[in-house]
């Protein structure tokens, strides 16, 4: 049989003028800049912080800024004990103070501003309240790890911290540790004895005989 041969259809190709392309990709470009650009504002905004207006800004704002690092932590991670380097603003601050990283009071309380440390690091603290040598802030705060380029923003009026400040937590124990010990069990072998006595007394109560008529006779006899 002869083979037969369809016709082809040739669609119409639509041309794009060279003026739209271009603006179509100027769009998408503005379009995508402005999606980066809100990224970090709506992240802020779903936490509930005030717009990020710089370091710069938030430490002319806070009344104490000064580089430390984490000695131990507490409150799973909530709570640093920091050895202060330097002290940029707000002197004087000993040399080791605490900083809590939550709004919250209690410690089982979990949110989602809290900041959370990590040990050996060192950061640039720019806390939001408290006082020396307790500080408090969150998430919102412009505290971040201390960077070249952080540290060179070092004022020159910064100083040394002075002073001792708060104890390092679980140092200075380890001679108390066996008297720590001790005294539960000297606790629970008072208990122990002081229940013998109450036994032994009222064992002696019962063995001694009633008063009756007859013992009241013969003393009157």
């Amino acid at each position: 049989m002869p083979r037969l041969l369809m016709p082809r259809v040739l669609m119409p190709r639509v041309l794009m003028p060279r003026a739209l392309r271009a603006a179509a990709g100027v769009t998408g470009l503005v379009a995508a800049g402005l999606t980066v650009a809100a990224g970090p504002a709506a992240a802020q905004a779903e936490l509930g912080c005030p717009p990020d207006r710089g370091v710069d800004a938030a430490m002319e704002q806070a009344p104490t800024v000064f580089t430390g690092t984490v000695r131990q932590l507490g409150n799973k991670g909530r709570t640093a004990t920091v050895d202060v380097i330097r002290v940029w603003k707000g002197a004087p601050v000993p040399k080791r103070v605490e900083v809590q990283g939550t709004i919250a009071t209690q410690a089982k309380v979990v949110t989602a501003l809290d900041r959370l440390y990590a040990r050996e690091r060192t950061y640039l603290f720019v806390p939001t309240s408290g006082a020396s040598p307790r500080f408090r802030e969150n998430r919102c705060s412009a505290s971040r790890q201390l960077t070249a380029e952080l540290a060179a923003k070092e004022p020159s009026g910064g100083v040394p911290p002075q002073g001792e400040g708060v104890p390092l937590p679980g140092v200075g124990l380890g001679k108390f540790a066996p008297l720590m010990v001790g005294l539960p069990a000297l606790a629970v072998l008072a208990g122990l004895l002081a229940a013998a006595r109450r036994r032994s007394r009222r064992a002696r109560g019962a063995d001694r005989p009633p008063l009756g008529p007859e013992s009241g006779a013969d003393a009157d006899g």
